[in-house]
């Protein structure tokens, strides 16, 4: 049997591989060196108006419920009964705004 055997140099050489290892570890996580807040002194950031009101609809958006339980209940209630009578002419505005807003985005 045969006995191959490996050399190690060093502790040393073993302490860097590890601190290379780590710091590439740590790079494909996002996280910051010790110490680093990510931004230096000198850096600021500023929003304008426009930045600030898209953030405030934003916020007022997230808190919209994803289904509005009323009007779908409403609404079934409506075809259930058969008095649900939906306007042609606003449903027919609608689908031309949102044609209109997907031409301009």
């Amino acid at each position: 049997m045969k006995v191959v055997s490996m050399k190690i140099p060093g502790i040393k050489a073993v302490n860097e591989a590890f601190k290379a290892y780590s710091q590439n570890k740590a790079d494909k996580t996002g996280a910051l060196p010790k110490g680093s807040q990510g931004v230096s002194e000198g850096d600021s950031l500023q929003l304008s108006q426009s930045a600030k009101y898209m953030q405030e609809i934003e916020c007022a958006l997230r808190d919209l419920p994803e289904i509005r339980e009323e009007l779908v209940n409403s609404i079934k209630t409506g075809l259930r009964t058969g008095t649900y009578q939906p306007d042609a002419k606003k449903i027919a505005d609608g689908i031309m705004q949102e044609r209109l807003l997907d031409k301009q985005i």
